[in-house]
C-alpha cells in the first residue's frame, strides 16, 4: 500500500538501472482501495472486496523488489538507505492519521475502548498489528468494526516481510545464488503453510506473516521477470491484461465470508494482479482503463485513503452504536477522499521533496515514537479519555459485547458452508440450527462442553445471522443476505445426516412471524408468497413443520427453542441519555420487562410453534420460563449491568449463566415419542 514513485520500465535496459513511472500501477491501486472501501462499507453487497488487500500485497512486492534488484545489480544497494526510503514512504501519512484517530478517540471513546485503541496504536507503530489481532482471536472480544486501527494489520505484514527480504536478496547476490530458486522456495513454503492452516486455523492463516509472504513474493518474482524478460511478456500484453482482469473479476465475484481465505482462493487476486503487471503499461486494459487520469489520481492517494477510511467507518459505528445509515457512510467515504488528498498534497509531497533527508527521517521516526509512547500511556490509563459518563459505564460497556464464534469453537465446512464446532469427548452429536438468536448461546455451549467434556456431546452451530431456519424461505433483500438459502439447506442436510442424533432449532421467531415483517418470502415449487401475507406465513409454518417431521422420521431428538424475551427494554442504549460528544448519564429508572405483555403480543406465533412441536414430537424449550419470574424479566444483573447487548441478544456472560436450559440437549438420550410442548418448562429462573 505504497505510492508508486518509480518502477522499472518494460524494456531491456530496465535492469541496468533505468526506471520509469507506470501509471497503470496506480490504476491498479485505485481498483484495490475502492474494492476494500466498498467491502468495509457494505460487506454483504461487495462481499469479495477484501481481496483488494491481496492486490496491494502483489503491487508492494513488485515495486520494492524492482528497486532492490536494480540497486543490487548496479552495486549500489544499502540496507540503511532502504529503510530510510521506507520511513519516508510510509511514516508521513501514518504520523497524521494515527494522532488524529487517537485524538478523536479521546473525545468519544469510553475507558475500555480508549485503552484498547492505545494498545493497538503501539502495535501499529511497531508493525505488529497482525500479531496482536491474531492473539485477540477468538479476537471477537469486541467486533472488528469497533477497532479503529484494525486495518493496520496489512501494513504490518508488509513491513515484517521487508525486514527479511532485503537481507535475503543481499545474500542471493553476494553468494551468487539463483534468484528464482530462492524466491520459489519461499513462495512454496509460505503457500503450503497457507493451504495447510486455512481450514483448521483460519485466523492464523489470515493474520500470520508466514501464510501471507507468498503474495508479496509473487510480486517479487514478477519484478524479476519484468526486469529481464519484459519484451517477451509485452508481446502478449493484451492476452495477459485480459486474463488478469478475468481473474480479478472472478476473485471479486466468487469470494465471500464463507470462502476458505486466503487458501487457494487467494490465487485469483494474486494471479490477476501478476498478469496485469506483466502485461505492461501499453497493454489494452492497462492503457485504456487503469492508466486513465481518474484511476491514476485515486491511486496516487490510495495509501492515505486506505489509512483514513477505516477509522472514519469504525468511529461512525461506535458513535451510532449500530450500523450507520447509507447517507452517513457515503459522506464518510467522501470525507476520506478529501482527507487523503490533503494528506498527500500537504504532507507526503512536501516531505518527499525536502532535501534534508536525514532531518526528515529522524523527525518522522521521533514522531512515531511519540505516537507509541502516547499509545502506551493510553493503554495503561496514564492518559484517560475525556468523556464523563457519570456512572453510565456499565450500560455503555454492554454495547457490541458479543462472542461468536468464541475461542473454543473451531470452523467446520459442510457442503461448502462454514459452520462452527465445539468438540467434546461425550457420546453423540448435537446440531444447533438457527440465526443469530441461536448463535448468542455459543458462550453457554462452549462453557458447558469445557466444563463436562466427558458427558456432553459435541455441538455444531449450523447457523447464519439474519437467516430464518425455515426451508424455502428467502430473506430480503437477497443482495444483503445472499447466503441464507445455501446455509439453511446445508444446515438441514447436516442435521439429517447419520452422525447427528439431536437437533436444536431456535430463531427470532416472533420477529419473523409478525404483521410488520416485510423482509421474507416463501419460494417453493415455483410459487412465491411475500410476508406478512397470511398465506405466506402459512406456507412457512408448513415448511417448518415438514422439516421437523423429517428430522423425527430420521430418528433425531428435536428441540424447538422459542424466542427469548426481547424488546427495547433490554437495549443498553435505552438505559442512558446524552451523547459521546458531551456527557452520558444513566436514566433515572430502568424498568423490568413485562413477560405477560410480551406473550400476549406474540400469542399467534407462540401458539403455532408449540402446536407444530406437539404434532411432530419436538420438545419445546421456552427460555422465558428460566429467565423470568412472576411475569417479570430482569434486564439488569445484580451489579446493575445490562444483561443484553441490544434489544434481542444476550451478552456472553449472561448467556453462560442463563442458558443452562440448553444443557439437556447435549445429553444423549433416546429419541422421544410425541412429547408435551412443556417438557422442559419447569425450572426456576437463572439470573
Amino acid at each position: 500500500m505504497h505510492r508508486a514513485a518509480v518502477i522499472p520500465s518494460n524494456n531491456h535496459s530496465a535492469h541496468a538501472g533505468a526506471l520509469a513511472y507506470r501509471p497503470d500501477i496506480d490504476g491498479m491501486r485505485a481498483l484495490a482501495v475502492i474494492a476494500v472501501i466498498a467491502f468495509h462499507a457494505w460487506p454483504t453487497w461487495f462481499a469479495g472486496g477484501f481481496v483488494g488487500v491481496d492486490i496491494f500485497f502483489v503491487i508492494s512486492g513488485f515495486l520494492i523488489t524492482s528497486i532492490l534488484l536494480s540497486q543490487l545489480e548496479k552495486g549500489k544497494f544499502s540496507i540503511a538507505d532502504f529503510y530510510v526510503r521506507r520511513i519516508r514512504r510510509i511514516f508521513p501519512a501514518l504520523t497524521v492519521v494515527m494522532p488524529a484517530t487517537l485524538a478523536f478517540g479521546w473525545v468519544t471513546l469510553l475507558q475500555g475502548e480508549f485503552q484498547q485503541i492505545g494498545k493497538h496504536a503501539v502495535a501499529g507503530t511497531t508493525f505488529v498489528s497482525n500479531l496482536v489481532l491474531w492473539n485477540e482471536a477468538g479476537y471477537f472480544d469486541n467486533d472488528g468494526i469497533t477497532k479503529p486501527f484494525l486495518h493496520l494489520w496489512s501494513l504490518a505484514v508488509e513491513e515484517q516481510f521487508y525486514i527479511l527480504w532485503p537481507l535475503i536478496l543481499w545474500l542471493v547476490f553476494s553468494r551468487k545464488l539463483r534468484f528464482l530458486w530462492v524466491a520459489g522456495m519461499i513462495f512454496v513454503i509460505s503457500m503450503s503453510a497457507n493451504v495447510l492452516l486455512v481450514a483448521g486455523h483460519p485466523v492464523a492463516a489470515f493474520f500470520s506473516p508466514l501464510t501471507r509472504f507468498w503474495e508479496l513474493m509473487a510480486g517479487g518474482v514478477v519484478a524479476y521477470l519484468n526486469l529481464h524478460h519484459a519484451q517477451r511478456f509485452a508481446r502478449h500484453g493484451t492476452a495477459l491484461s485480459l486474463g488478469g482482469a478475468v481473474l480479478l473479476g472472478l476473485a471479486f465475484w466468487l469470494t465471500d465470508e464463507q470462502s476458505l481465505f486466503p487458501g487457494w482462493w487467494a490465487m485469483l487476486p494474486v494471479g490477476g494482479a501478476c498478469l496485469l503487471i506483466l502485461a505492461g503499461k501499453d497493454a489494452v486494459l492497462n492503457r485504456l482503463v487503469l492508466g486513465r487520469r481518474l484511476p491514476v489520481a485515486i491511486g496516487l492517494i490510495s495509501y492515505p485513503l486506505y489509512l483514513w477510511h477505516w477509522p472514519l467507518l469504525s468511529y461512525s459505528h461506535i458513535v451510532h452504536g449500530q450500523k450507520p445509515p447509507m447517507p452517513v457512510k457515503l459522506a464518510l467515504i467522501g470525507a476520506g477522499f478529501v482527507l487523503a488528498w490533503l494528506t498527500y498534497r500537504l504532507v507526503d509531497i512536501p516531505l518527499r521533496e525536502r532535501r534534508d533527508r536525514t532531518r526528515v527521517t529522524w523527525s518522522l521516526g521521533l514522531g512515531m515514537v511519540a505516537i507509541a509512547v502516547s499509545g502506551l500511556a493510553i493503554s495503561t490509563s496514564m492518559l484517560r479519555q475525556r468523556i464523563d459518563t457519570h456512572g453510565a459505564e456499565p450500560f455503555l460497556a454492554a454495547l457490541n459485547d458479543s462472542q461468536y464464534p468464541g475461542p473454543t469453537l473451531a470452523p467446520l465446512r459442510y457442503d461448502g458452508v462454514l459452520f462452527q464446532k465445539a468438540a467434546s469427548r461425550g457420546p453423540g452429536l448435537t446440531v444447533f440450527l438457527g440465526d443469530s438468536v441461536m448463535q448468542q448461546y455459543g458462550p453457554r455451549i462452549e462453557h458447558a462442553v469445557a466444563t463436562d467434556p466427558a458427558r456432553l456431546s459435541s455441538v455444531i452451530f449450523a447457523t447464519a445471522g439474519g437467516c430464518p431456519p425455515i426451508e424455502h424461505t428467502v430473506r430480503l433483500p437477497q443482495i444483503r443476505f445472499p447466503l441464507c438459502p445455501k446455509t439453511v439447506k446445508a444446515a438441514y442436510a447436516l442435521a439429517n445426516s447419520a452422525q447427528v442424533d439431536t437437533v436444536v432449532l431456535g430463531a427470532a421467531w416472533y420477529g419473523y412471524f409478525n404483521a410488520g415483517q416485510r423482509e421474507l418470502l416463501v419460494d417453493k415449487d415455483g410459487v412465491q408468497k411475500a410476508f406478512p401475507a397470511a398465506d405466506a406465513q402459512e406456507l412457512a409454518y408448513a415448511s417448518l413443520r415438514a422439516s421437523l417431521a423429517t428430522l423425527r422420521k430420521n430418528g433425531k431428538r428435536v428441540f424447538l427453542v422459542l424466542q427469548p424475551p426481547a424488546g427495547s427494554a433490554y437495549d443498553p442504549q435505552s438505559m442512558v441519555t446524552g451523547s459521546r460528544f458531551g456527557t452520558i448519564v444513566p436514566v433515572p429508572k430502568v424498568p423490568a420487562f413485562n413477560l405477560a405483555e410480551y406473550r400476549q403480543r406474540n400469542a399467534a406465533p407462540l401458539a403455532r410453534l408449540t402446536a407444530i412441536a406437539a404434532d411432530t414430537g419436538a420438545i419445546v424449550i421456552e427460555p422465558a420460563q428460566f429467565m423470568c419470574k412472576d411475569q417479570l424479566c430482569p434486564v439488569l444483573d445484580e451489579s446493575g449491568a445490562p444483561l443484553y447487548t441490544d434489544t434481542i441478544h444476550m451478552r456472553p456472560a449472561y448467556s453462560r449463566r442463563a442458558a443452562s436450559f440448553l444443557d439437556p440437549t447435549m445429553l444423549r438420550g433416546p429419541a422421544p415419542a410425541t412429547a408435551k410442548p412443556t417438557a422442559l418448562i419447569n425450572s426456576p429462573p437463572a439470573l
